[in-house]
């Protein structure tokens, strides 16, 4: 089935914003998890099951925040590969048919920008006085 430029657009429009509200909920975990952390309510000395706690929550939102991240970002892969299947493109469509390998290095920034955190995190939580 071809698909005309619009009808790409219009998937790429929603791709976009599904990475981006994507992002929301992980976003004000961590911010609640980096207010406890910066006003000293969780530390190294809080108590184990607190800190366990607070890491299983952390790696469950950025399992579920990476899943749904990096599955938007193939989908939006495959309509730039599909952009230059379409004949007669604008500037636009050309611009998006050419984001092809940025999408896959936002992917494995994120990647590794999760895991870091996630890293730093355990670390402070857990490290020795």
């Amino acid at each position: 089935m071809a698909l005309r430029e619009k009808d790409l657009l219009q998937i790429w429009n929603g791709q976009r914003a599904q990475r981006i509200s994507s992002q929301l909920a992980p976003t004000i975990l961590l911010a609640a998890v980096l207010v406890l952390t910066t006003t000293g309510k969780l530390t190294y000395k809080s108590p184990l099951d607190l800190k366990a706690f607070t890491l299983g929550l952390v790696a469950a939102g950025g399992v579920f925040s990476l899943s749904g991240m990096l599955a938007s970002i193939k989908d939006s892969r495959a309509l730039t590969r599909s952009m230059h299947e379409v004949g007669d493109v604008s500037q636009l469509g050309l611009s998006i048919s050419t984001n092809s390998n940025n999408l896959f290095f936002t992917g494995f920034l994120f990647a590794s920008l999760s895991l870091f955190n996630f890293a730093v995190l355990s670390f402070y939580l857990f490290k020795k006085p």
